[in-house]
C-alpha cells in the first residue's frame, strides 16, 4: 500500500496535510486522509532569567464533509489502508513537538485504532440514498407523518404569490433582474459564512421574490453519482426543513445523482430519519504514545 502526501498553508500558525492511498494492483486512490496541524510558540523561563521559546503542534485528522471523518477508506482495503495510516500516526507521535493528536473516525476504522483515548461519539447524517423514480414517489413512500410535513412546507410556499424558487449556474445570475439584487449581491458576494461555497459551487437554488432573495441551497457535485449541498437563510421565516427539501427535490431530478449528502457535519435527528437519510456512529479519540 502506498500514499502520496501533500501540504497546503491555511494561516500563519495553521497548516493541512492529505495523504492519497493506493493499493498495490491500483490506479486509482483507496483511502484519503487529512490533518489540520497548529503550531505554537510558548516561551518557558530558565532559571528565572532567559527565555527559551518552545514550538508546539497540536494535530487533528478532521476533513470538511458530512461526516467530518479525517480518514477514509475503500471498505475492501479498510484493514490494510488502517494498518498503513497506523504508521503515519505513529509517526507524528514520535516528534516531540507533537503535543496532541486526535482523529475523527467512522466506528470502523476507529475499532482498528490501538493505543488510543475516547474523547465522544455522534450521530451524525450519512447520506439520502434514491430508492425512487421520482420526488413525487419519493414523497409518497414516507411515513404518513413525514409526508404530512412535507407537503405542509411546500402548502406555504405556494399560498404566497410571489415566493418561488429559482435555479441558477450562477451566484451573479440569481440576482439579475431584482430591485434589491445588485445591493444584495454586494453584501452576499463578501460574507465570510458562504464566500468559499460560492467560488466551487455547481448550482444555486433560490427562494425568491420579483424583488430579492430569501434563502440559497448551494449544490456540488462528487464523485460517482454524489450530490452535496448547503444550506443558507437570509430570512429567518425560511425554515431550513424547506430548503433540505429543495435540494431533495432537485436530487430526484438528476438522472446521475444516487446519493445526496449534507456539506456540512450535522446530527442524526428523528426528523431526518423520517425523511429517509442513514446515519453515521462518528468517534473522536486521542492518540495516546506507547
Amino acid at each position: 500500500l502506498n500514499f502520496v502526501p501533500n501540504t497546503t498553508s491555511l494561516a500563519e500558525n495553521t497548516h493541512f496535510s492529505y495523504f492519497l492511498f493506493f493499493g498495490e494492483t491500483c490506479n486509482s486512490p483507496i483511502g484519503y486522509a487529512q490533518l489540520s496541524i497548529l503550531n505554537e510558540s510558548k516561551k518557558k523561563s530558565l532559571l528565572g532569567m532567559f527565555k527559551k521559546c518552545e514550538k508546539t503542534k497540536t494535530i487533528q485528522w478532521i476533513a470538511p464533509g458530512s461526516t467530518s471523518e479525517g480518514v477514509i477508506f475503500d471498505p475492501a482495503y479498510l484493514k490494510d489502508g488502517m494498518t498503513k495510516a497506523n504508521s503515519i500516526f505513529k509517526e507524528y507521535l514520535k516528534r516531540k513537538e507533537v503535543v496532541e493528536q486526535t482523529l475523527t473516525l467512522s466506528e470502523e476504522c476507529a475499532g482498528l485504532i490501538p493505543k488510543s483515548a475516547l474523547r465522544s461519539t455522534e450521530i451524525t447524517v450519512d447520506s439520502l440514498i434514491k430508492n425512487r423514480r421520482s420526488y413525487e414517489e419519493y414523497i409518497s413512500s414516507l411515513d404518513e407523518s413525514s409526508q404530512k410535513e412535507v407537503k405542509k412546507l411546500w402548502k406555504e410556499v405556494y399560498k404566497n404569490q410571489d415566493y418561488r424558487v429559482g435555479e441558477y449556474p450562477s451566484f451573479k445570475e440569481c440576482f439579475e433582474y431584482k430591485k434589491n439584487g445588485l445591493k444584495q449581491f454586494k453584501e452576499l458576494k463578501k460574507d465570510p459564512a458562504i464566500s468559499d461555497y460560492l467560488k466551487i459551487a455547481d448550482m444555486f437554488l433560490t427562494f425568491e421574490s420579483p424583488d430579492e432573495l430569501f434563502a440559497f441551497v448551494f449544490l456540488f457535485h462528487g464523485r460517482q453519482g454524489q450530490l452535496f449541498f448547503k444550506t443558507f437563510a437570509l430570512n429567518e421565516e425560511v425554515k431550513e426543513e424547506l430548503l433540505i427539501q429543495t435540494a431533495i427535490m432537485r436530487f430526484y431530478d438528476e438522472a446521475d445523482s444516487v446519493k445526496l449528502r449534507f456539506l456540512d457535519s450535522k446530527s442524526y435527528t428523528k426528523a431526518l430519519e423520517g425523511l429517509g437519510f442513514t446515519y453515521k456512529k462518528i468517534f473522536r479519540l486521542e492518540l495516546e504514545r506507547d
